[in-house]
C-alpha cells in the first residue's frame, strides 16, 4: 500500500505546475510563455511536463478553469454567509471580488487575444463558467433593486463595472503597495453602494 506521501505526490507536483504556468502565462503571455521554462521552474524536464498535461493549450485551460472555478465557489460560499441584506450581500461579494482578484492576478491579466487560443470546446467551456459567474453577481444587484434596497439602474452594466473594477486591481495591485486587498476592496464597495443607494 502506498503511503499518503507517495499517494498525494503527483497532487502535488501538478500544483507545482499549474502555479508555475500562472506565473509565466499571466507575465509574459501565452506566446512568450515557454513550455521548458515551466519545467524548469517546477524542476522537472519537459518530457515530464507533458505526462502531467498534453499541451500548452490544455494546461492553459487548465489553469484558467480552476482559477474560474475557484472565484464561482468561493463568490457562492461569500453569499452564503452574508447578512440578510440585499446591501449585505453586495458588500461581501464586491469585497471578495476585488480581494481574490488582487490576490490572485492571473486570469484577469490575460488578453482576449491569449483567450482565443484555447480551442473552441474549451473557449465555450470558460466562457460559460464565466457567464454563469455574471449572472449571479446580476441577480444580486437585481434583487437588490426590486427590493427597493439600490437605486433603479441597469443591473448588467453595474455588473459590467463591478467585475471590471476587479479585473483592475488584478492588473495594477502588488503585494508591497501601500494598500491591502481588504483595504482596497473597502474604498470600491463605499463608491459603488454609495452609487446604488437611493436618494
Amino acid at each position: 500500500m502506498k503511503s499518503s506521501t507517495e499517494r498525494d505526490a503527483p497532487v502535488s507536483r501538478l500544483n507545482q505546475i499549474r502555479q508555475a504556468a500562472r506565473q509565466h502565462f499571466a507575465a509574459r503571455g501565452y506566446e512568450a510563455a515557454s513550455m521548458r521554462d515551466i519545467a524548469a521552474e517546477t524542476g522537472i524536464n519537459i518530457a515530464t511536463l507533458y505526462f502531467y498535461c498534453s499541451t500548452k493549450e490544455q494546461l492553459l485551460f487548465d489553469v484558467l478553469q480552476e482559477a474560474m472555478l475557484d472565484l464561482l465557489n468561493g463568490f457562492r460560499s461569500t453569499l452564503e454567509t452574508a447578512g440578510p441584506t440585499w446591501m449585505d450581500k453586495l458588500t461581501a461579494a464586491i469585497e471578495f471580488h476585488v480581494g481574490f482578484c488582487a490576490e490572485r492576478a492571473f486570469g484577469t491579466t490575460m488578453s482576449m487575444a491569449d483567450l482565443h487560443r484555447l480551442t473552441d470546446e474549451h473557449q465555450a467551456e470558460h466562457f460559460a463558467a464565466r457567464d454563469e459567474y455574471d449572472r449571479e453577481l446580476r441577480a444580486v444587484l437585481q434583487g437588490g433593486i426590486d427590493a427597493g434596497e439600490f437605486r433603479p439602474l441597469d443591473a448588467k452594466l453595474v455588473t459590467f463595472a463591478i467585475i471590471g473594477i476587479g479585473l483592475s486591481a488584478g492588473r495594477w495591485y502588488r503585494p508591497n503597495g501601500p494598500l491591502t486587498p481588504k483595504e482596497i476592496a473597502a474604498q470600491y464597495v463605499d463608491m459603488i453602494l454609495g452609487g446604488l443607494t437611493p436618494r
